[in-house]
């Protein structure tokens, strides 16, 4: 029988042993959403007391890709439609906020992880309650111009091809733009799932950053895809 993780109950525990414990979490979507509803609240705190750049980092780097043979979408235009995959707090959809995009929609796993994204006033629309490695069916194909997401291809997390949902959500010509943090990378088929969406014409690498800055325990890797 599998143990539901909850977050460490010690007056001493420290954001490092909150983040630490959500890489336990073996990918069950149950006990995912049960640590997310409770760590709610202190997200925020935890996360940036370990230095998490990943959300603002993820935002200059969706919004500095360069266009290539004419067939990118103007990644400039504040209007174009942006899906947070797996949006958490917000922290990313305040981020691309501040790059001037204001037609965000976002979805989480965890309610209480949506509540606070709601507080932030960066998103259009909202979803909890959605499974990232199943079909959402809210989300049409081919609707967005981009899907972003970070923070959630990590240790205890989603599997890689999760990055299908996303694929799939996106219009053609549009972006998927994703971190991996490298313990993920390392441990997971990442790589062997974003060749395969390759080899079956899915989506086109534009652009990847290796090891780039992500939180002060370690790096993450950064992909750019543009779906076909």
């Amino acid at each position: 029988m599998s143990t539901i993780n909850t977050l460490p109950k010690t007056p001493i525990s420290s954001s490092f042993d909150v983040i630490k414990e959500a890489h336990k979490l073996s990918g069950v979507p149950d006990h995912i959403k049960q640590y997310y509803d409770q760590w709610s609240n202190n997200y925020d705190q935890d996360v940036t007391n370990e230095a998490y750049c990943g959300p603002d980092y993820i935002a200059a780097y969706f919004d500095l890709l360069p266009k290539q043979n004419g067939n990118f979408l103007n990644l400039r235009n504040p209007s174009i439609e942006i899906l947070d995959s797996g949006c958490g707090t917000g922290l990313v959809g305040v981020a691309l906020r501040r790059k001037g995009y204001h037609n965000i929609d976002g979805f989480d796993l965890s309610y209480g992880m949506v509540e606070q994204a709601d507080k932030t006033q960066a998103y259009r629309a909202l979803e909890g309650g959605c499974d990232m490695t199943q079909r959402i069916d809210v989300y049409p194909d081919n609707y967005y111009d981009a899907s972003i997401s970070c923070g959630v291809f990590t240790t205890g997390h989603v599997s890689p091809t999760a990055i299908e949902e996303m694929i799939r959500v996106t219009k053609p010509g549009g972006l998927v733009v994703v971190s991996t943090r490298k313990s993920y990378y390392d441990s997971t088929n990442f790589q062997e799932v974003c060749d395969h969406v390759q080899e079956e014409n899915k989506v086109k690498l534009v652009s990847s950053v290796i090891d780039g800055p992500y939180i002060a325990e370690e790096g993450a890797h950064y992909w750019a895809l543009q779906v076909c």
